[in-house]
């Protein structure tokens, strides 16, 4: 992952990342946290269809560290380490989420070698450059168990609302999503095999009742984000 073009871009929002998300997401009817916690809900119901129960999670692209309680209160997980090349949104994180088993690093090589159960990111490739995502990917597989997971959550390319969304905030102004054919081809190419891609977030809160048809949707590429489930061998 880029650290020096990433730390321009970010650490300018690490004091007000929270408010610049919130311009696009408010289109929405819901705020960060109805996301945070849908997507850790989801991937626990995946991970317990396959009887995993990991204990050590990187979150790869932390940012403030936002996720840390959810993924710690959702898998149950006894340590978690925040990855982000962005130093001063690892000060923020430090400050802010200091919990027992977290730790939050801005250098990657810090985080062991096969030390880590389950991986997650959630909208961090396409702030990547194209010529630097593999090795990103091969960062993540570095750190992981044999048998270790990696949730991979991107936003949709194929929904014309995501595009919407993200015009309105103000550092994804450059982003390159990816397609989730894009996206899978990217693990495949780095060793990981494909468990799964699911698609969330169909239904805006004017149509939250229509929101429990979800997971029988899940494999229409519909939703706002999609997370793509991979496994290293």
């Amino acid at each position: 992952m880029p650290k020096a073009t990433a730390k321009s871009e970010f650490d300018e929002y690490a004091a007000n990342y929270e408010e610049a998300l919130q311009r696009g997401l408010s289109l929405t009817g819901e705020d960060k946290d109805f996301f945070a916690a849908g997507r850790i809900d989801w991937l626990k119901r995946k991970i317990s269809s396959l009887g995993l129960k990991p204990t050590s999670c990187l979150d790869f692209g932390c940012g403030t560290g936002t996720a840390a309680s959810y993924l710690h209160n959702g898998l149950g997980i006894e340590s978690y380490v925040g990855y982000d090349p962005s130093a001063a949104s690892i000060e923020r994180a430090k400050l802010e989420m200091s919990r027992v088993g977290s730790c939050f690093t801005d250098d990657p090589f810090s985080i062991a070698r096969e030390s880590i159960d389950i991986a997650y990111c959630n909208g961090v490739f396409h702030h990547i450059p194209l010529d630097q995502r593999t090795a990103a990917i091969k960062l993540v597989w570095n750190t992981l168990k044999p048998g270790g997971i990696f949730a991979f959550w991107e936003n949709n390319r194929w929904n014309p609302l995501v595009h919407y969304i993200m015009s309105k905030v103000p550092f994804d102004d450059d982003a390159q999503m990816l397609f989730p054919n894009q996206a899978r081809s990217l693990l495949k190419t780095t060793g990981f095999n494909i468990l799964s891609t699911d698609y969330l977030f169909i239904f805006p809160s004017a149509l939250r009742a229509l929101r429990t048809l979800e997971p029988a949707l899940c494999k229409l590429p519909l939703g706002g984000q999609y997370m793509i489930l991979a496994q290293k061998d």
